[in-house]
């Protein structure tokens, strides 16, 4: 029988789109008796500027990151485990992201003020606070307008990808995101591999660099996941896993914790930095 620890190494916070700040989700963890989490906010790695790194605990923090990135016509997502946070060229192309988002999710408010939902992009810059800027962030001043009922109606009726007020972005390539995580550090990693939807895609990202493969994820299903342990000691890529929780969300139950990974793949992915 296959022991597991309660690690949880797909995690965000308010530095991006998640409802707890880094502390907060701190505390989270520590309180459900996870010994090790991973923030990985999508395109930021503001949140561990509050948090004291490297001090004795009962709670591993590992640094990380996601990016969002476009290949063949596929959305994928690359984690980066174990990055330096201080890292200069990754620090430089993460505020170049971050103006691009300010300047998309204006663009976002105009367009919906043209189909009558009267928000102020002062006010969306309010919820974001300290962190990247997105979409969540304009549903809730949706919602605070009585304009909508939930982050998810925000969503269908507004802001999902062809949606009347959707305005595309631009992301990174896939071989930039991986370069990047490398070069500060980090092992790449191929986040919830089944929303890429094409399979035959990893063999083309490990010549890329990609070292990692999420085998646990909130949107697996237990036979996906078997399926991608499988392919991950197949292809020699450290497995990892983790919620992808952004914290409660629409009165849903928070997923941190739910999804736990095998005995050693922390150990696993540690070896792995430790040799780069």
């Amino acid at each position: 029988m296959i022991r597991s620890v309660p690690a949880d190494l797909h995690l965000h916070t308010t530095a991006s789109d998640g409802s707890w700040n880094a502390c907060e989700l701190v505390a989270r963890a520590r309180g459900l008796g996870l010994t090790a989490i991973a923030i990985t906010d999508h395109d930021t790695v503001d949140a561990f500027h509050c948090l004291k790194m490297g001090q004795p605990t009962n709670l591993e923090v590992i640094t990380g990151i996601e990016f969002s990135t476009e290949f063949e016509n596929h959305e994928v997502h690359i984690l980066g485990y174990g990055i330096d946070v201080a890292n200069q060229e990754l620090l430089a192309t993460l505020q170049q992201l971050r103006v691009e988002r300010e300047i998309r999710a204006e663009t976002m408010v105009e367009r919906l003020k043209k189909l009558g939902c009267q928000i102020a992009y002062s006010r969306v810059q309010q919820l974001a606070g300290h962190g990247t800027i997105g979409r969540v962030h304009i549903a809730q001043a949706l919602i605070e307008s009585g304009y909508i009922k939930s982050i998810k109606e925000g969503f269908s009726r507004y802001l999902e990808m062809n949606g009347p007020a959707y305005v595309p972005r631009r992301k990174l390539s896939v071989s930039k995101a991986i370069d990047l995580i490398t070069a500060s550090g980090g092992i790449p990693v191929l986040a919830h591999p089944v929303l890429v939807g094409n399979d035959d895609l990893i063999g083309v990202l490990i010549d890329m660099g990609l070292l990692g493969l999420e085998v646990v994820h909130s949107s697996h299903t237990p036979e996906q996941m078997m399926r991608y342990r499988q392919m991950a000691e197949e292809l020699c890529l450290v497995p990892t896993g983790g919620s992808d929780c952004h914290g409660p969300k629409d009165h849903e139950e928070p997923l941190i914790g739910k999804y736990v990974i095998p005995d050693g793949w922390v150990g696993k992915l540690k070896e792995l930095l430790s040799e780069t």
